[in-house]
């Protein structure tokens, strides 16, 4: 699966460039709000969510009859997670470039706001910015080992962070090695989409304690949140849990351990 995400970017990356030059997508750069920051907000005390926004998975399929960027993204805020992650993908997820960013400048929303795109091109850290992305998402198997550490060195250059993924302990070492300040462990394996927690812990245990780490697919409740903490996690990023229930902002106070309101308990 993740082989044809990447031909199919490749090749949407290039169509994005005809339609509009580097330089442009700087010009507006140039003109985007200024970064919050992700970092800080994965460091604070307890397990930091990053909720996740997304229409749908080639997995899963549709997550939501209703779904409302805007309304997610307001839930979210309102509700204890601490960062959001927005699919910019179209083709596979459901999301774009114009979802990040109406909810990166939604002034409803004050949280940080990743965008989560299958990264191959310097040209995809600019255009993030450039609607007003806080942070992105790099997958390390997806891009050249040599070129991670110039692509990690530009995120920082423009002032946002990098959510660097990983699958294995070797791809650990390579980001912790191309500069990454944040990593995070996925436990679904997307060459397979298979899920195996223990992933977390395996990986996690050969981090140094220098980095904020991100436990990433595959929490479902709020005792995943406690074992990911448990074994040092600083941060979870949770999608299809929060995305497929009724009442989202309950499942996000159940998520980072907020006491339930009294009418919640009815």
């Amino acid at each position: 699966m993740l082989d044809d995400i990447l031909k199919n970017k490749a090749q949407e990356v290039e169509a994005k460039k005809s339609r509009c030059g580097l330089e442009e997508v700087q010009a507006k750069l140039r003109a985007a709000r200024k970064p919050r920051n992700f970092y800080r907000a994965l460091k604070q005390p307890g397990i930091s969510l990053i909720a996740e926004i997304k229409r749908k998975s080639p997995s899963k399929g549709e997550f939501r009859a209703d779904f409302d960027p805007h309304m997610l993204a307001k839930v979210y805020s309102e509700n204890g997670a601490r960062a959001i992650s927005v699919l910019a993908d179209e083709s596979f997820f459901g999301g774009g470039t114009h979802v990040v960013e109406a909810v990166a400048n939604d002034p409803d929303v004050h949280l940080p706001v990743m965008y989560k795109e299958f990264i191959i091109d310097p040209y995809q850290i600019y255009e993030a910015r450039s609607v007003g992305a806080d942070a992105v998402l790099f997958i390390v198997r997806a891009i050249d080992p040599y070129r991670l550490p110039e692509m990690i060195a530009l995120v920082h250059e423009l002032g946002i962070e990098a959510l660097v993924e990983c699958f294995s302990a070797e791809e650990a070492s390579l980001a912790v090695e191309a500069g990454a300040k944040i990593i995070g462990v996925n436990n679904r394996d997307l060459q397979t989409f298979q899920v195996d927690l223990q992933r977390s812990e395996e990986i996690r245990s050969v981090l140094p304690g220098s980095v904020v780490t991100v436990s990433e697919s595959g929490l479902h409740s709020r005792t995943d949140a406690e074992k990911a903490e448990a074994i040092g996690f600083d941060a979870m990023l949770v999608g299809e849990a929060l995305l497929k229930s009724k009442d989202v902002g309950s499942r996000v106070r159940e998520f980072v351990g907020l006491t339930l309101r009294a009418e919640d308990k009815r």
